[in-house]
This record gives structure tokens, C-alpha cells and sequence, in this order.
């Protein structure tokens, strides 16, 4: 239960849509001030362009999914709303974001970096995660459910050092630097802190609110955490991805993509598992989720590296394989299939 749900007792579903939205409009407002903020810090300090869209950027767009995370663990004291948002966020984002900027802004171009390393290396991310799932199966007595600990985690954490290390190492390699932008740096600092402060007070009422329609339709959170939390929790990170794309910087959208989901799957994802003290997930939910992921993500960097550019064709396709993904999500919530069962679904706590 959110602090918002203990204050408010139960009350009527609109209610808490109505606080949903404020706190969809209180996360990206918020979130527009952390990256605005840290946008002009990197500038103040002559941070490349390479360095702001892989690192930066994606670490600052990635407050909400992180401020999800920590008030699961910590508030909620179970990891299934956090994890469904992140799982859901990636899926968001690889998929919808790309594509729409291709559609909206015409035909993307990437480059070489983009794909042989960002992209590549996401998808290493994907499969050590994986690997991390398949390990904890093998300390439990089962096969339904596999328990990842926080040694886990800090493994998961290493491989983010190594993108950076791949990022920060190959910028000095180039001997690039950004152009100086003099700021007031305690004011963005404020800004910085305020915009925290602001993404956490809008992340609790969307949970909230995200909580009490899983209970109207007696759905699994997870899975509203998966569709309904990480699409309002990725809206904002898509209308930045179109602005880049329309001022003609698509290749740093679809840049910003990987890193950022990169950032939520080795990073925000096992700072999860280190604060819950290890945490139990559904094998049998994970498998196909993250299967799903893999493949779409391939998808995505095989139309990439295809001249190195996606096509507006290419977009449509992109946004019409998400739409199926919520098409199966929203099955498996009112049980026309089961490739997700609700006994593992509901096993994702702790």
C-alpha cells in the first residue's frame, strides 16, 4: 500500500485516475527540470555530446523508472511493481520511441557506434540478466521461481561499468570535448534536487493509481506495472525522443533509447534486488517476457544497422509490434492465455 492509499482509505476508482494524472503531469514535469538541469551542468563542464546522450541524458530520464523502483521496495516492500515497470519501460522504449520518431520526423539515420556498441551491448545486457534468472533457479527447489540475490545485483551493477568504461573510455580515446556553457551552478543544482523531489511525489500517486486498477479488474500488478505504469512513466522520455528527432538530432534519440535502457536493466533494476535484500521473480514470467525483449530488440538492431538508418515503413512497424505486446498483455490480464500464469505472476514479490 502507498503512502497516498494509507492517507485516503478506499475510495472511488475515479478518484484515484484523477490522481494518477496529477501525478503523470508532476513525474514529466519534474523529470524535465532533472534533465534540463543536468543538461546544463554537462554543458557548464564541457561534457561531449557522445557522453550527455549515452550517459547523462539517459541516467537523467531514468529518475521516474528509479523513483518506481525505490518506492516499490521500500514502501510497498515487494519487487513486482518495479520490475514490471522497468520490464515495461524497456519494451516502450525500444519499440515506441524509434519508432516514433521515424514516422513523425522521416527516415532515421544511426551510425556505427550507435549499433556496434550501444545497441550490441544492450542486448549483452538483456542475456546477463537472463543468465542472472537462470542462476537463481538453480538455488531454489523448483523451477517456477528463481531467487536473485544481492550479490546478483552487484554483478548486473559491474557490467554497467563496463558501458561506461566503453562510453568515457573511447570519448578520451577521440580527445573530444563539448563547448564550455557558463551557468549558475547552485541554481540547477536546486532545480536538480527540486525536479527529485517532484518525480517522487508524482511516481507515488501513479503507483497509487496503477495499484487500485489492478484491484478493480483483479488483474496481477505486474502486469498494470507493465503496460499502464510504464507507459506513463516513458511518455515524457518519447516526447523528447520526437523534439530531438524534429530538430534533426534523431540519431541521439534512438541513442538515448539504448542507454537508458541499458541504465534500467543493469543498474536501477539490481539496485532494486540490493535494496528488497535479494528478491524471489517468477521464472515462467520472466522467460517469455524477456524473450519478447530480445527479439524485439534484434528486430530493432538489424533495422538499424540495414543502411544504418530506419525508415518510416520501418517505424510503423515498430509501433504495430508494440501494439500487439499490449494486445497479449491485456489477454493475459483477462486470462484468454497463459503464457504469463497468474501463479507466477503473483510470485514476483518480496
Amino acid at each position: 500500500m502507498t503512502i497516498a492509499q494509507e492517507l485516503l482509505g478506499e475510495q472511488p476508482l475515479v478518484l484515484w485516475l484523477v490522481l494518477g494524472t496529477v501525478g503523470f503531469l508532476l513525474t514529466w514535469r519534474g523529470a524535465d527540470s532533472v534533465e534540463a538541469s543536468t543538461s546544463a551542468i554537462s554543458d557548464h563542464f564541457g561534457v561531449s555530446q557522445a557522453i550527455q546522450g549515452g550517459i547523462i541524458a539517459a541516467v537523467a530520464t531514468s529518475f521516474p523508472e528509479l523513483a518506481i523502483t525505490i518506492i516499490s521496495v521500500l514502501v510497498l516492500g515487494e519487487f513486482g511493481v518495479g520490475a514490471g515497470a522497468l520490464i515495461g519501460t524497456a519494451v516502450f522504449n525500444i519499440l515506441v520511441i524509434p519508432g516514433a520518431v521515424a514516422v513523425l520526423t522521416g527516415d532515421t539515420t544511426t551510425t556505427r557506434g550507435i549499433v556496434y556498441r550501444d545497441a550490441i551491448f544492450y542486448l549483452v545486457a538483456i542475456l546477463s540478466f537472463f543468465g542472472v534468472i537462470a542462476l537463481g533457479v538453480l538455488g531454489t527447489d523448483g523451477r517456477e521461481v528463481a531467487r536473485l540475490t544481492p550479490q546478483m545485483g552487484v554483478g548486473l551493477i559491474v557490467i554497467y561499468g563496463v558501458y561506461l568504461i566503453l562510453i568515457i573510455g573511447g570519448q578520451k580515446k577521440k580527445k573530444t570535448e563539448g563547448e564550455r556553457k557558463s551557468t549558475n551552478l547552485p541554481r540547477q543544482f536546486g532545480l536538480f534536487l527540486g525536479g527529485l523531489a517532484v518525480v517522487l511525489v508524482g511516481v507515488e500517486a501513479m503507483i497509487g493509481m496503477t495499484l487500485e486498477i489492478s484491484d478493480a479488474l483483479d488483474a496481477p500488478p505486474f502486469l498494470m506495472s507493465v503496460t499502464v505504469l510504464s507507459i506513463l512513466s516513458s511518455f515524457p522520455d518519447l516526447l523528447v525522443g520526437v523534439e530531438m528527432g524534429e530538430r534533426g538530432d534523431q540519431r541521439a534519440a534512438v541513442a538515448n533509447v539504448f542507454g537508458t535502457n541499458t541504465f534500467n536493466l543493469v543498474l536501477v533494476l539490481p539496485l532494486g534486488v540490493i535494496l528488497a535484500g535479494g528478491v524471489s521473480i517468477g521464472f515462467l514470467t520472466a522467460v517469455p517476457l524477456l524473450l519478447f525483449l530480445f527479439y524485439t530488440t534484434l528486430v530493432v538492431v538489424v533495422l538499424a544497422a540495414t543502411d544504418f538508418e530506419i525508415t518510416q515503413l520501418e517505424g510503423y512497424a515498430l509501433l504495430a509490434i508494440y501494439v500487439l505486446f499490449l494486445l497479449w498483455m491485456v489477454s493475459e490480464a483477462l486470462g484468454f492465455t497463459t503464457a504469463l500464469t497468474d501463479q507466477t505472476l503473483r510470485t514476483i514479490l518480496e
